[in-house]
Order: C-alpha cells, then sequence, then structure tokens
C-alpha cells in the first residue's frame, strides 16, 4: 500500500513538473477573473509585446505589457478633462500615449506602461484615486512586484493622493504638472483671481459677465467673453493705456499671476464649462475667502472692500478636503516638475508643497526640479506661452530615468534644478 501511494505521488510530482506553464493570455485572464475585470482583450503587439483592455470597476484601462516585462510597472494618472456638454471620459488607447512621452520611456525599458479611465470627468480626484487604486492591485495580481504612479495636472494631485494613503502599494512617484499641495491650494487660486479680477475691472470696458457673483453659472460668461475681456485689456495696455497698465500690474501683484495673456485667461476660463460640476461634486465651492485680505493693489482698502467674500459650507470644505489635501507623509520617493510659469497650476504651489513636506519631517523623500515656461507670443497667442503641463518627451524621459535610479540604484536627483536641457 505504502509503494501504491508513493508511485501516485511521484505520478503527480511528475505530471506537475511537465504541466506547461500559462500562456501570457490565460495569465491575464486568470488575473482578470481574481479583479472581477470585464471585457478583457489580450493581444499581439507589433513589437513582441501585448496590449491589454478592459474594464475594472466600469472604468476602461489600457496596458502596453513589454516582450521583456521586467516586472515592474509605471502608471499614469491623467489630468482633469473638461466637463463640456456631452463630453464623455476618454477611454485609455495602448497605440497612444497622453503623458506626454513618459510611458513610452518607460515601456522601452520593460516597464509595463497602464492607465486608466475615471468614473467622472472634471473635479474627480476622489474617482482618479479609487480607479488607479484599483489597477495597481490588479497588477500585482498578473504578476508586478514594483510599482510607480505618475500624474500630470490633477493627476498630480492623484499621484500624492496615492502615496499618502497606501505607502506600501508604490515605489517611487512623478508628478508633473501637478496640483501637489491640494486642490484646495487650486481653487484658492481660481477663486481669488476671479474676484480680484472682477473687482479691479469694475466698471471698466473689460468687466466679465456676471461680475461680482462667481458662483452663479451664467450663460453669458463664456470663453469669448473671457477672450475679449482680457484681450481688450492687453490690447489697451500696449497701446499705452495707463488704465489697462494699472489693473494688469495690480491683478499680477495680487494674485502672483505672470502678467501676460495667457495667464490671465486660463484661470478665468475654467469655470466657463467647469463651475456647475464643481459646486455638483463638492455640494458647494469648498473655498472661502472670508477674512483674507488680498495686497498688492494701488488701494488695498478699496480691493478687499469691493471682492465678492465666499462661504465655504463644511460638506464642501470637507470634501475639498479629503479629494485631496497633502499631508507631507508618504513612504515613496517623490519626483515633481513643474514649469516656472503655469497658467494654470501656478509655480507658487511648489514651495507650498515643500512646506508641506518640511513640516512632515520628510523632506529627504521630496525632489523638486523645474522647466523653462514656453515663451509668450503676443502676436500668436495660439501659440503663445505660458503653457499649462509644456513639457517635451525628452524631459519626461529624463524625469523618469532621474526617478528609476533614485528608486532602484539610491542616486537621489538634484532638488531645485532645471531639466529643460536635461538628454
Amino acid at each position: 500500500m505504502k509503494q501504491f501511494t508513493a508511485a501516485l505521488f511521484l505520478s503527480a510530482l511528475l505530471a506537475a513538473c511537465t504541466a506547461a506553464p500559462p500562456t501570457p493570455q490565460q495569465a491575464w485572464e486568470r488575473a482578470a477573473a481574481e479583479s472581477g475585470v470585464t471585457g478583457l482583450s489580450v493581444t499581439a503587439r507589433g513589437d513582441g509585446g501585448l496590449n491589454v483592455t478592459g474594464r475594472l470597476n466600469g472604468n476602461a484601462f489600457a496596458l502596453r505589457v513589454p516582450n521583456n516585462w521586467n516586472r515592474s510597472s509605471v502608471l499614469f494618472a491623467h489630468g482633469y478633462v473638461t466637463p463640456r456638454a456631452g463630453a464623455t471620459e476618454p477611454t485609455p488607447d495602448p497605440a497612444r500615449d497622453e503623458s506626454l512621452g513618459l510611458l513610452s520611456a518607460a515601456y522601452s525599458q520593460g516597464y509595463l506602461a497602464a492607465n486608466t479611465a475615471y468614473a467622472k470627468i472634471g473635479y474627480a480626484v476622489k474617482e482618479g484615486m479609487e480607479a488607479n487604486k484599483a489597477l495597481r492591485d490588479f497588477l500585482v495580481k498578473a504578476g508586478s512586484t514594483r510599482n510607480y504612479v505618475t500624474g500630470a495636472s490633477m493627476g498630480g494631485n492623484i499621484t500624492v493622493g496615492l502615496i499618502e494613503r497606501y505607502p506600501a502599494d508604490f515605489a517611487g512617484a512623478l508628478a508633473v504638472c501637478g496640483v501637489t499641495p491640494g486642490w484646495a491650494s487650486e481653487m484658492r487660486y481660481l477663486i481669488d483671481f476671479r474676484v480680484v479680477y472682477d473687482a479691479l475691472t469694475r466698471g471698466t470696458p473689460y468687466a466679465l459677465p456676471g461680475n461680482g457673483d462667481a458662483l452663479t453659472p451664467s450663460a453669458a460668461y463664456t470663453q469669448d467673453a473671457v477672450n475679449r475681456s482680457v484681450g481688450g485689456l492687453f490690447g489697451a495696455a500696449s497701446q499705452g493705456d495707463r488704465t489697462a497698465l494699472a489693473i494688469i500690474g495690480q491683478v499680477a501683484r495680487v494674485t502672483g499671476a505672470a502678467a501676460d495673456p495667457i495667464s490671465f485667461i486660463t484661470p478665468l476660463a475654467v469655470t466657463v464649462d467647469g463651475l456647475t460640476d464643481l459646486l455638483n461634486t463638492m455640494k458647494g465651492i469648498g473655498y472661502s475667502n472670508v477674512g483674507k485680505v488680498y495686497t498688492g493693489s494701488l488701494n488695498d482698502a478699496a480691493l478687499n472692500a469691493g471682492a465678492q467674500r465666499i462661504t465655504a459650507t463644511p460638506e464642501s470644505a470637507a470634501y475639498l478636503n479629503a479629494n485631496y489635501t497633502a499631508t507631507g507623509k508618504f513612504d515613496a520617493k517623490l519626483l515633481t516638475v513643474h514649469n516656472l510659469s503655469d497658467p494654470l497650476v501656478p509655480s507658487l504651489l511648489v514651495p507650498e508643497f515643500a512646506g508641506v513636506v518640511k513640516a512632515a519631517g520628510n523632506s529627504a523623500r521630496l525632489v523638486q526640479q523645474f522647466v523653462d515656461a514656453k515663451p509668450v507670443n503676443l502676436a500668436d497667442l495660439k501659440n503663445s506661452g505660458p503653457a499649462h503641463c509644456y513639457f517635451t518627451p525628452e524631459q519626461m524621459a529624463t524625469a523618469w530615468n532621474e526617478l528609476r535610479g533614485w528608486v532602484e540604484q539610491g542616486v537621489r536627483p538634484l532638488d531645485g534644478v532645471n531639466i529643460t536641457n536635461a538628454r
């Protein structure tokens, strides 16, 4: 009987040893089944790798899996998608690279490149964190042993939120043009800019529709209206109009914005299509400027008396803080890259985030670098700078390689340097 049992055991062992390993298709199908993925598609790429797509918790995702996958993965969290009428969340496409070349650089080195849609468009930090966390967990089930998270703009805020909430999940993180200190900081900048601009242009030809009421959606408040207001202001200034020149200088000093048309148009235009979404998502605006003293104008007393005061409901403030205000407490190595001038996510957020991280005693895990702004071209505003998230694929590859070297070889990048011309 013992001999028979031993024979059966040996036979089973030999069968197990000679069983064929699962194919890549089978491996992804198994991980998908364990994760609740629907609509899984695994197709061959021309370079020998795989395109893997499907839906996870209802969100479309796309993966590029290199033939020589090193079992490390790079997730890219996309930024804000303007909630225009009829707009839908873009479906990730493994044939495209929406990361300014960052994912392509990583893929070429053997890293799996991944991105996902979110459950909503517009202000979607909460949904972005949920979607990317679920995708990361799916990749782990598929065999990923080291994971990076990267993101641009709102995706930079999502990136910070993920490494703070899930400190064991990501080895490294890269946030470019990111809202790193928190969405509350971005709302502060946008609302302050609008109320200051309204107060300083009131009674002039440059006043915007709804002047003095920044929180009531108005059909008259359009991109064209913003362009006319700012364009008229800078046009008059270019002709030496002292009133226009004075308004521009005051708005720039009070808000910290660069004194160029794009830096004025961009923060004013964000709420053309996004105000209703912001109000609905937060159940209010989340930010309050009650008691705030604005300084830098020619008459600060008049400015503060004329600036609209906005009160945040406790519910909206709590939502804004939770989605997501940085604590500075994270274990991953975090590299951030910002344009020296960005009309939407201003560079003044860079030292603000550094202060948060320093207060948490965590500065050793943060490196902040910079890239030159796109030049201003008043003769061609459509192609003028500064521009939000203005990076070249070479700059993104440089940033990625610095993060990779920091995580995998322990070589900490230089802090505070300009990598515009790095290779």
